[in-house]
């Protein structure tokens, strides 16, 4: 019975009961707040249920980020339409690379063109990578060449998040202690003085994962052991 919006909710009363706020990513990047909550949706598939957890959320007056794929059962107009105005952010969640098959120059191009598409649409202020777990292409390559800020972008979770001060957890597979397991949904392990590629003019970072934990208090296989640890006062 996990993985339920009823759970969901239940999860979000928690944070609010021990007085966390929330952000969207972009509000993070530009005036972070400290006791606070970062919803990030990666919408793969069923955009109609990412609709429902938007709803949801906007009911309990929290926003959040949700990120679509520019393909036919993620991409939905009318529902990334319907998101924003519920005053969530909406970003594009790419895979050039696996698109174009580690084509560099192809994968720009592709970036480029799915880009200009959401930005018909509802503005666009950041980006984050599919994982594309059966590909060979790791999406964030793409940034060893190019940078994003380029496109008037201001951030990338993997890239500009760090992650030794914010704590990260997945769900990715409908499970969240599946960091073994994951191919790429996991924090990376950056330059003290570097949080993107390029971004600062230096070497590209290089893509190493480093697995972020708090202790050996918090080891959550359900919801509910997030919510207990909230409630305990562990995060």
């Amino acid at each position: 019975m996990d993985f339920t919006l009823n759970r969901y909710r239940k999860l979000l009363e928690a944070f609010q009961k021990k007085g966390y706020s929330f952000q969207r990513f972009d509000q993070f990047l530009e005036n972070p707040k400290e006791k606070v909550v970062i919803l990030r949706h990666d919408v793969d598939l069923h955009p109609s249920n990412a609709l429902q957890t938007a709803q949801l959320e906007n009911r309990m007056g929290i926003t959040g980020s949700y990120y679509f794929r520019p393909v036919p059962q993620s991409f939905s107009e009318k529902i990334i339409v319907q998101i924003a105005e519920l005053g969530h952010e909406i970003g594009y969640h790419y895979e050039n690379l696996t698109t174009c098959k580690g084509d560099m120059e192809c994968a720009i191009k592709d970036f480029e063109n799915n880009l200009a598409r959401f930005r018909e649409l509802v503005q666009v202020k950041t980006i984050c990578m599919h994982g594309s777990p059966l590909s060979r292409w790791d999406p964030r390559k793409l940034w060893e060449r190019y940078n994003y800020r380029d496109y008037n972008l201001i951030g990338e979770p993997y890239f500009d998040v760090d992650f030794s001060q914010v704590f990260y957890l997945t769900d990715t597979g409908r499970r969240w202690d599946g960091e073994k397991v994951s191919v790429r949904d996991k924090p990376l392990r950056l330059p003290e003085a570097d949080t993107s590629p390029k971004n600062r003019g230096g070497e590209p970072a290089d893509l190493q994962t480093s697995p972020v934990r708090l202790g050996e208090e918090l080891r959550a296989r359900s919801t509910r052991d997030i919510i207990r640890a909230v409630e305990r006062g562990i995060l």
